[in-house]
């Protein structure tokens, strides 16, 4: 590992070669395809891709390191954000504009404390009796489609926590927006565009608007729904100056956003991390001990989860092992070499950042869950671009200390309140692709006993 961390860039161009030229990986038939053509080609190779540009690759902890240093430097993202920006803005939004450089620092310190994880500390009770209401009908030996039951749990806390309105019969019309604009964006050609034609998605833009101004509107009749300032309140202070058509857009815009934003990643996430709990019974009652410690000394509490090194070691083993967001896609701004090639203005570049997830070198045994990574003395997430599962430098989400609250607490609760198993009991995990990875719609548990009402 060491060599390779030394491998060197330089700025501007040069003579240096071309990247290896290699076949695009079928995505379906390994779990993390990139980190097999890793082993084999280094941290730099292109693609080929019938009938599409190529693509370069970057992957393994070198790269990481360079792009969380030097991403700005060399690539600009506006490119790949602007055709997903205007198709969730229809068109409206300048967003795209501050995803690079000097505007995108500007951005993310504005809305660093709306998105920190402070927003939500003092919610952790709401969150818990979110997720035991959107539980209340879980029946001892009947299935429940983990995925569906994750995603309801989500959207509640998401809405009532974060804009102080519930999504309620509207979640459905947020998951048809979303995926179909991620799908959008990701493809060319006839393809990409039948798919916002369709009646589907057009409903559910219609649909997600309407969501989104009638959280609005209720924030001008009852300001402060959760008890303080939400980001609709807050969004409302700060554009009160506004003419009245732009501030109603932007302010509905401000109320779909934590939506659009958690509803897969966090939902996904807490499907795997109930994967694995129930599959490997000694982390579970591992975990399971701390939970029960922890609410028989009263209310769970932040605090409280700072002391659960069993649980966090779950949810940040869960981000390893599973990850949901593979790498992002960036445009290659300046003529630079990266390892001995060189990439050219116009490249199209894939960071395929979580490949170090699965590197010997830097956990060993990879593939196994293993929730004592995270502890001294091995701490094996701290080594340099060793760890990205929320992204990388000045492109990390903003919202990944919310994320985390939202598993742990989430899955304390469940714990607190039922005894699970797989259904069946032998199951075994599929992942999909659709756009982001997410367990196959099969995936079942069932409650053995209900251990609080």
């Amino acid at each position: 590992m060491s060599e390779q961390m030394t491998l060197s860039w330089e700025a501007g161009s040069s003579n240096a070669p071309l990247p290896p030229l290699v076949d695009s990986p079928d995505m379906q038939s390994e779990e993390q395809p990139f980190v097999t053509l890793y082993r084999n080609f280094g941290p730099i190779f292109r693609l080929s891709q019938p009938g599409e540009k190529t693509l370069i690759i970057l992957a393994g902890p070198e790269a990481n390191a360079f792009m969380a240093r030097h991403e700005d430097e060399f690539f600009t993202t506006r490119e790949h954000w602007e055709k997903f920006d205007t198709t969730i803005s229809q068109g409206k939004s300048g967003m795209s504009e501050a995803r690079d450089g000097e505007a995108n620092r500007k951005r993310r310190a504005s809305s660093s404390r709306q998105w920190s994880r402070a927003r939500i500390l003092e919610q952790i009770p709401d969150m818990i009796g979110i997720t035991q209401e959107c539980s209340q009908n879980w029946q001892v030996d009947k299935g429940i489609a983990v995925h569906a039951s994750m995603r309801r749990i989500v959207s509640e806390q998401l809405g009532r926590l974060l804009i102080g309105y519930s999504p309620g019969e509207y979640l459905d019309d947020f998951v048809t927006y979303l995926n179909t604009a991620i799908v959008n964006t990701l493809s060319d050609g006839k393809k990409a565009g039948e798919s916002l034609e369709s009646a589907t998605y057009k409903r559910a833009v219609a649909r997600v608007h309407e969501f989104g101004l009638k959280a609005y509107q209720a924030h001008l009749e009852h300001p402060q729904p959760t008890g303080k300032p939400d980001m609709i309140d807050e969004a409302i202070a700060r554009m009160q100056n506004y003419p009245e058509e732009q501030r109603r857009a932007m302010l509905t815009g401000v109320a779909i956003g934590p939506m659009l934003a958690g509803i897969d990643t966090v939902a996904n996430s807490l499907c795997f991390m109930t994967y694995a709990l129930l599959k490997y019974p000694d982390i579970l009652r591992r975990v399971q001990a701390e939970v029960d410690t922890a609410f028989a000394d009263g209310p769970l509490t932040w605090e409280k989860i700072k002391q659960m090194p069993d649980l966090q070691g779950a949810m940040m083993e869960t981000l390893r092992r599973f990850p949901v967001a593979g790498g992002h896609m960036a445009h290659v701004a300046q003529p630079f070499t990266f390892a001995g090639y060189r990439l050219e203005p116009g490249d199209d570049v894939r960071v395929a950042m979580t490949v170090p997830h699965f590197l010997e070198e830097l956990y060993p045994d990879p593939w196994c869950f293993d929730i004592d990574r995270f502890r001294e003395p091995r701490n094996e997430h701290r080594q340099r671009g060793a760890y990205a599962p929320f992204g990388l430098g000045n492109h990390t989400c903003l919202g990944a200390g919310i994320a985390e609250v939202q598993l742990m607490v989430t899955m304390a609760t469940l714990l607190h309140t039922f005894v699970l198993q797989l259904n069946p009991p032998d199951y075994a995990l599929t992942i999909e692709h659709h756009p982001t990875s997410v367990p196959g719609n099969n995936f079942q548990i069932k409650v053995v006993e209900r251990r609080e009402a």
